[in-house]
């Protein structure tokens, strides 16, 4: 006979007393209207990614489910707005890269904890970054502009409009040998405009706002940050494919609820995520957007969430970037 220990023979009493309740909490879950915490303006990719998801998973559970933004402070404002929130699954919070991995290293004192304050559930989609030069610089591909940056040091403005973008841009520098001088912005749509009036002749940033003047030839693009092409530019090559080895940066956004929330209510709403993230006309308005729909496991969306913490912090200590 086995000698269970009588902690563990407890853990697996609670387990089978408490598994009805979970299933009846599926079943019946949400029962109410839900929002959705969106940390950014209305009319932006992440705007737009989370009310196509809003839409669909409300049909699914057959209650609206309704998208707040709440922009500002580097997306801290609408993670303390879902952190303080009850846990009970009718808030849920659509986090950037930046907000689970970045903001610890950029904030002496982040008043939320990306690990243990938020269940982190899924995450929904991902996109490559890319670099741009404008008609004002004779660089049209990447070897023309490494060229370039290295004739003339420091005299090469990039843009960004994210902490995203801007470390891009900086692991850029490093891996080709470079200085292009980092030019801040508040946004994508500030970036596009330095590049059209030749504020900035290059860029690092996000694919939809540019796609156009891409189409037009005012912007040349040089190559995408991913391993992979980008199904919206598939011409386009990687940083990867061109000599620099291993470089990828890509952004995402996920789902998350406060930290208490419960187990089966979690796992509710990632099989029904999942499913979205998997309906080809959700895909096919995403990859517009410049997104690629990921639905990832629980387990892969935390694990991106360690590895690229990791990866990051040094750099902005480095850098020494504060945001506060």
């Amino acid at each position: 006979m086995i000698d269970v220990p009588w902690f563990d023979r407890r853990r697996a009493l609670l387990a089978l007393a408490a598994a009805p309740f979970l299933a009846r909490a599926q079943q019946t879950y949400p029962g109410k209207p839900v929002r959705l915490i969106v940390p950014f303006p209305a009319g932006g990719p992440a705007d737009v990614l989370g009310r196509v998801v809003a839409q669909k998973l409300g049909e699914r559970w057959g209650q609206q489910v309704i998208v707040e933004n709440k922009p500002g402070g580097s997306t801290v404002i609408g993670a303390m707005e879902a952190v303080r929130a009850p846990a009970d699954g009718l808030t849920l919070f659509m986090p950037i890269d930046s907000t689970l991995t970045m903001n610890p290293a950029l904030f002496s004192k982040l008043p939320y904890q990306p690990l243990t304050d938020l269940a982190n559930i899924t995450m929904l989609a991902t996109q490559s970054l890319v670099v741009l030069t404008n008609d004002r610089i004779q660089a049209k591909s990447l070897t023309e502009l490494i060229k370039l940056a290295k004739a003339q040091p420091g005299q090469i403005n990039y843009g960004s409009g994210t902490i995203s973008t801007q470390l891009a841009g900086e692991m850029l520098n490093r891996a080709a040998d470079i200085k292009l001088a980092y030019v801040p912005y508040k946004g994508s749509a500030d970036v596009v405009k330095g590049m059209l009036s030749g504020e900035i002749q290059t860029s690092v940033d996000g694919i939809a706002p540019n796609v156009p003047h891409i189409r037009s030839g005012r912007f040349h693009a040089l190559a995408t940050t991913g391993l992979e092409r980008s199904p919206a530019l598939p011409d386009v090559p990687t940083l990867h494919e061109l000599g620099l080895r291993n470089f990828e940066v890509r952004v995402w956004l996920g789902l998350s609820a406060p930290a208490a929330t419960p187990v089966a209510i979690q796992k509710k709403i990632l099989a029904d995520a999942q499913a979205v993230m998997a309906m080809p006309d959700v895909r096919e308005k995403l990859l517009v957007l410049g997104l690629e729909a990921v639905g990832s496991s629980q387990e892969q969306f935390l694990e991106t969430i360690r590895v690229e913490t990791a990866r990051y912090a040094p750099l902005i200590k480095e850098l020494g970037i504060r945001l506060d």
